[in-house]
């Protein structure tokens, strides 16, 4: 204990905790104009950010304790030639958000950390009722082609979207809709767009409650499509990977190439342990094996690959490669944990999500996660032709820092596609959770990072410049908060130095967000 009060007082000298960030923000506002604090935005910079994420922990009584349970906002950033950039915000009106609201109090729902006061059994009875698909998306934003507004994802099938300007609700929907005796539990919160079509993919896990006896629908995960036709978004299914019920994976992202679509099975098991409490559900298993099903786009053929077991959230990217004898290869790269050994397998991976943790001095000799601060991006190489899959490491170009190093961002018209260079959020652990930014070339094997005293980033978002053909031709934004004020700015970063090139006030603090999208020419009325 005494080492322990020692080495932070060394290395957090001056440091204050980013507890805004974990704060509820009950106003909506609708395009704000926001002024440049200093430096210039580039001229060419022309469209919105949106940005999805924390909007309240707590209403009346009733409180969460988790950033993926906190209602949710959709935040926007809009840039226009000749005008002043402006700044929205309103709450996403989920059937959470609304129940929430008409009651005074945050009504149960299920959850990844924790809900106080706990849920009774009166409560948990009219969950089921209510909450049979948890519906409050707070994850991504997303374009689905034929869908005029900006769709807002979760971990459900559910969908919301919010008109593009006023970020007012448009509509709640599901793609399919196979009756009453099918029972659709999750998709990927993270669409993954062809690099050609700019079609969406995602995954659909579903199963009648007869296994498929008399419905026709077996345990598994239904690969889906989502293109326009008839000036309409239409969700098609691709095919098929079964698996059963006692082994359904947390698959959180998902890969997509010119030929192929890849549902990574990592070793997080969904399970059927609480109704109401998420995390309960997911269980690291070290001896489940990590499956990348590599599936074919045009027949819906797929060939499986097995790989040593793996913790993973986020895919950097994928793309295809012609190996140096002839054979197609299928090429993933993600960040995960460098190992699990001496995880507290008591403790849900998505703990870490928790404001207590988030804001905690001890969380790195936390003896139970301690593998959580040691992360390595590592590439699978799936060769298409014999069948056999590759691990590789990619070198810790960011050490000695100890760095969590995870929301990985990539220039969109290199998504699907070789690709050398990534920008990620990081987080110290050991220095009162710093937050940076962090650009790595994995061709190169370089990096380069970004982080200020008492500066707070969230994910940052690459937004490229019109007419440029590099990779890091561009620019990154993101809100970033300072304790010492309880405000937030807009940063703007050169994309290839990360020195920032502009700061943009803001009307409001802006809490935590998960993820970002940026659309250019999206502009105000």
């Amino acid at each position: 204990e005494q080492w322990y009060q020692r080495r932070v007082r060394a290395s957090t000298e001056g440091r204050l905790q980013p507890t805004g960030l974990f704060e509820d923000l009950m106003d909506e506002i609708d395009n704000s104009e926001i002024e440049v604090v200093e430096g210039s935005v580039p001229n060419w910079v022309s469209g919105s950010m949106y940005k999805v994420g924390v909007g309240a922990f707590k209403v009346g009584e009733r409180r969460v304790n988790n950033v993926v349970d906190a209602l949710s906002k959709v935040y926007r950033w809009t840039f226009a030639p000749g005008k002043d950039p402006t700044f929205s915000t309103k709450f996403l009106k989920t059937g959470i958000f609304n129940r929430s609201i008409d009651s005074g109090d945050m009504v149960p729902h299920r959850v990844v950390g924790d809900i106080f006061p706990s849920i009774s059994t009166l409560e948990k009875i009219k969950m089921m009722m209510w909450d049979s698909n948890r519906d409050n998306n707070n994850i991504t934003p997303w374009k689905l082609k034929g869908r005029t507004g900006i769709t807002v994802t979760g971990e459900s099938p559910i969908m919301f979207d919010v008109q593009d300007v006023n970020l007012d609700f448009l509509e709640k929907y599901e793609f399919f809709n196979k009756g009453k005796f099918v029972k659709k539990f999750m998709s990927a919160s993270h669409y993954a767009r062809h690099p050609i079509t700019g079609d969406s993919y995602n995954y659909v896990y579903m199963t009648g409650y007869d296994k498929g006896l008399l419905t026709g629908v077996r345990p598994g995960y239904e690969m889906i499509r989502i293109t326009e036709r008839g000036g309409k978004a239409v969700g098609d299914v691709i095919g098929t990977i079964p698996s059963s019920l006692d082994d359904i994976r947390i698959i959180h992202s998902l890969g997509v190439t010119e030929n192929f679509v890849i549902l990574p099975r990592l070793s997080l098991r969904a399970e059927l342990n609480s109704t109401t409490h998420v995390c309960s559900n997911i269980v690291f298993d070290d001896t489940a094996p990590t499956y990348m099903h590599v599936m074919s786009i045009q027949d819906g053929t797929y060939k499986t690959f097995k790989f040593p077991s793996f913790i993973s959230v986020h895919i950097v990217n994928s793309f295809e490669r012609v190996n140096e004898v002839g054979q197609r290869e299928v090429v993933l790269d993600y960040p995960t944990l460098t190992t699990m050994d001496g995880f507290d397998h008591n403790h849900c991976y998505y703990e870490i999500l928790n404001i207590e943790y988030m804001l905690s001095d001890k969380f790195r000799y936390m003896k139970e996660f301690r593998p959580l601060n040691d992360v390595t991006i590592r590439r699978f190489v799936m060769n298409m032709d014999t069948g056999e899959g590759k691990v590789l490491d990619h070198p810790k170009t960011w050490e000695p820092k100890l760095l969590h190093v995870d929301f990985p961002f990539v220039n969109d018209r290199f998504r699907g596609k070789p690709f050398c260079i990534v920008y990620f959020h990081t987080i110290q652990w050991d220095n009162r959770n710093a937050m940076g930014i962090l650009k790595l070339d994995l061709c190169k094997s370089t990096s380069l990072g970004w982080d200020d005293l008492n500066l707070f980033p969230v994910e940052p978002v690459f937004v490229p410049r019109p007419d440029g053909t590099e990779e890091d031709d561009g620019v990154l934004m993101a809100p970033v908060y300072d304790p010492r004020t309880d405000g937030s700015e807009l940063y703007i970063w050169d994309a290839k130095t990360l020195k920032v090139i502009a700061r943009l006030s803001s009307p409001l603090r802006v809490p935590w967000t998960n993820h970002g999208i940026w659309l250019p020419g999206y502009l105000s009325e």
